[in-house]
């Protein structure tokens, strides 16, 4: 079976263990199946903007032309500065996207990649957000009513613990085992006095396996901008990742890229 189209990043169900999509021309193709067999995918050498469509020689904020990455109020700097939202101040494009998507209620979390890590959400991106990352576990540890104090909390976690993933890591399942309560409980020691009434001590661990058959001793990155394609036996599917036997491959990275994919029947 061949299909193809632009890619956007893999979707999935909250399953056990999880069921992955490719996101193809913004349509779901089942592919948890594959794992285990023999695939190709090819890069045909078209971008396309994953906002505006139009055709690009490279991308930019995971799979936008320059001026879409520019301008658009979801690539602001307060996209990965969350305590630097100002979107209530900006434009109307701005004041929209605060009220649809600042404006609204925020989880902080713990979650369990490659170690312990900090990190916030809207709220309707759980639990798709933990399994973007490959986490094992996540825990909610506060809900807040808007982004910008979500941000705040983790910028005082983040002196503390970490708030990024080792990625070779979380792909080769390299965690310690620890305790999320307890660390919940260690954490919102670290939170502000005035941001403590967001507080969550009632949320359970949740906790996610992945199809994952094998991960390669000495992981190495697939780059499709130099090989353009990349044939091998799917040994798994965790994060973003597509695991094959010697290399994985991020598929968020090539969000935007018009791709080939060729499954064994």
């Amino acid at each position: 079976m061949k299909i193809s189209g632009q890619l956007l990043k893999m979707t999935h169900t909250a399953s056990a263990p999880i069921e992955y999509f490719l996101s193809l021309d913004e349509k779901p193709v089942a592919i948890t199946g594959q794992v285990g067999k023999e695939m190709t995918l090819r890069f045909s050498g078209t971008i396309t903007c994953i906002e505006c469509g139009r055709k690009i020689k490279k991308t930019y904020d995971q799979g936008y032309c320059f001026p879409c990455a520019r301008d658009l109020p979801e690539n602001a700097m307060c996209s990965v500065r969350p305590e630097l939202c100002e979107h209530e101040h900006g434009n109307e494009a701005d004041r929209e996207f605060y009220r649809k998507y600042c404006a609204v209620d925020h989880f902080v979390y713990l979650s369990l990649t490659s170690g312990v890590k900090v990190g916030i959400t809207r709220h309707f991106n759980i639990p798709s957000r933990w399994i973007d990352q490959g986490a094992v576990q996540a825990l909610i540890i506060a809900k807040v009513p808007e982004r910008l104090l979500s941000g705040k909390i983790e910028v005082a976690l983040s002196r503390h613990m970490a708030d990024k993933t080792n990625w070779r890591k979380m792909l080769k399942g390299e965690v310690t085992a620890v305790d999320l309560i307890q660390m919940r409980d260690q954490a919102l020691e670290l939170v502000p006095d005035e941001l403590r009434q967001y507080a969550l001590t009632d949320q359970s661990v949740q906790s996610f396996a992945y199809p994952v058959q094998s991960v390669p001793d000495k992981i190495s990155s697939h780059n499709l901008d130099k090989v353009n394609e990349l044939t091998g036996r799917l040994t798994g599917i965790k994060g973003q990742y597509l695991i094959f036997e010697k290399t994985v491959i991020n598929l968020r990275k090539y969000a935007g890229y018009h791709i080939e994919f060729e499954f064994q029947d």
